[in-house]
């Protein structure tokens, strides 16, 4: 499996030969200043969230771990909070008493740039010597107005000059990001990540902003809402913002996932670990190899892209023929919708058609790497959960081609259905290529009168409003 940038398993892997899985711990110290956006446990670990103790913490994250992912070497990871907001001497109290209660191989921790005296540098400089040192750093965003917003407490400054200080003594540091700040555009962004990487930071942690229950930002977003980035969004400006990110920079988070009492928005239909892979496949449909031979035959999904009777039939006898396209031309302009455009041979076939009036093609599809647009075709490259929903004209005609609806179960969707008969004309028609009976199913029951089609191999719904 092709990787598009180096993860933080894949880095571990590499640095000590296996995973180190993070044992979190919440030492209760608090903030020198609550950022609006921060709930009131300092978004603690979730397996840790009823032990009380430090050593209950450790003993449960550990078991968790071991039970979980089979893991057999760990990190200690001080999580919640800003770590270094103590004193000197209680930190080296606090670390050495927590570092004897299991055999780690490194030790992470949290913090702020407004909290690195130059005592506790000295001291995690000595402490590096003997363990691994993280320094997980909030960063958030270089944007001082925004900061400001969101009552850090400090300026770009002081993260710029906290990460100088870090790296001349010797320390690795992780920069934490949020993306979608009230008034932040990929500008703002991109310009924070430039300077981390210029600043030589040896790992990012991303994800997008959250409101969580009874934080200051659920207040303020109460009074006045605004936009918050839903995963489709996010994951176009996360995967601009991975391209600026060198491959050999470790990326430990691309996404965080609140407990669903506490979230309120904004509410993804995705889990973290969905978005992951949603990631990982728009990356690959984006950047990578394309995976089909001279045949149509593609490997990722163990089939042929077209029946055995070939694009071209399958074209006109399916598609052109059952939509009466050619008809339709015949007395008006037609607006076409493609989804599912691939190689573009449907949309090619009905541009062959001679008439007086225009054919106006808009083709949806993913997989930028078998994609070859036309000029005279309005191309929109993206997932059809993303695409469709933001288109504003309507269709007479619209092909649908799922291609391998088990593998492509979002293109038949309950939601995308709704949105096909929101961008279809009163008169206008659907002709799919899948005829399985789950999706005549569904479109019956959003409204639509379905007619399967059956010809040799070529097998298919005509569908109605």
């Amino acid at each position: 499996m092709m990787s598009f940038y180096l993860t933080y398993k894949e880095y571990l892997k590499k640095r000590y030969n296996e995973p180190l899985y993070s044992v979190t711990v919440d030492l209760d110290l608090g903030c020198p200043s609550q950022c609006s956006f921060c709930p009131t446990h300092g978004s603690r670990s979730a397996q840790s969230m009823d032990a009380k103790s430090v050593e209950e913490q450790i003993k449960v994250g550990i078991a968790f771990a071991k039970k979980r992912y089979n893991a057999k070497r760990f990190m200690l990871y001080l999580q919640a909070y800003t770590s270094t907001f103590t004193s000197l001497k209680q930190q080296k109290k606090t670390y050495e008493k927590l570092l004897k209660l299991h055999d780690f191989d490194a030790i992470s921790i949290g913090t702020r740039p407004d909290c690195l005296s130059k005592g506790t540098l000295l001291y995690l400089q000595e402490l590096n010597k003997e363990i691994d040192v993280y320094i997980d750093l909030g960063i958030q965003t270089l944007n001082d107005k925004t900061l400001q917003n969101i009552n850090r407490g400090h300026d770009s400054k002081s993260s710029i000059e906290a990460i100088k200080k870090l790296k001349e003594y010797g320390l690795s540091v992780y920069a934490h990001l949020i993306i979608g700040f009230k008034g932040e555009s990929r500008e703002d962004w991109s310009k924070t990540v430039r300077e981390l990487v210029a600043l030589k930071v040896d790992g990012f942690k991303i994800h997008n902003l959250h409101i969580v229950k009874n934080t200051p930002l659920h207040v303020e977003h109460m009074k006045e809402p605004f936009d918050l980035l839903d995963e489709f969004e996010y994951a176009d400006e996360l995967i601009y913002l991975l391209g600026l990110i060198p491959k050999d920079i470790p990326i430990l988070r691309i996404a965080t996932d609140t407990p669903k009492k506490e979230l309120i928005s904004p509410r993804w239909g995705m889990s973290k670990d969905e978005f992951k892979e949603y990631i990982h496949d728009t990356l690959e449909y984006r950047f990578g190899k394309s995976d089909v031979d001279d045949s149509f035959w593609s490997e990722r999904y163990k089939d042929y892209y077209y029946p055995k009777s070939g694009a071209i039939k399958q074209a006109r006898e399916l598609f052109i023929k059952k939509s009466k396209l050619k008809e339709r031309l015949e007395s008006k302009d037609v607006n076409l919708l493609d989804i599912g455009y691939g190689f573009g041979v449907n949309s090619n076939e009905a541009l062959r058609l001679k008439s007086r009036y225009a054919l106006h093609v808009t083709a949806l599809d993913q997989d930028f790497r078998i994609v070859k647009p036309r000029e005279d075709i309005n191309f929109i490259g993206g997932d059809i959960r993303y695409t469709l929903p933001r288109l504003k004209e309507k269709f007479d005609v619209i092909f649908l081609d799922p291609f391998r609806e088990d593998k492509n179960q979002e293109m038949v969707c309950k939601d995308v259905i709704n949105h096909l008969k929101r961008v279809l004309k009163s008169d206008g028609m659907i002709v799919t290529s899948t005829s399985l009976a789950s999706t005549k199913k569904r479109f019956e029951e959003a409204g639509f009168k379905a007619e399967i089609i059956n010809i040799k191999d070529i097998r298919g719904l005509v569908l109605h409003s």
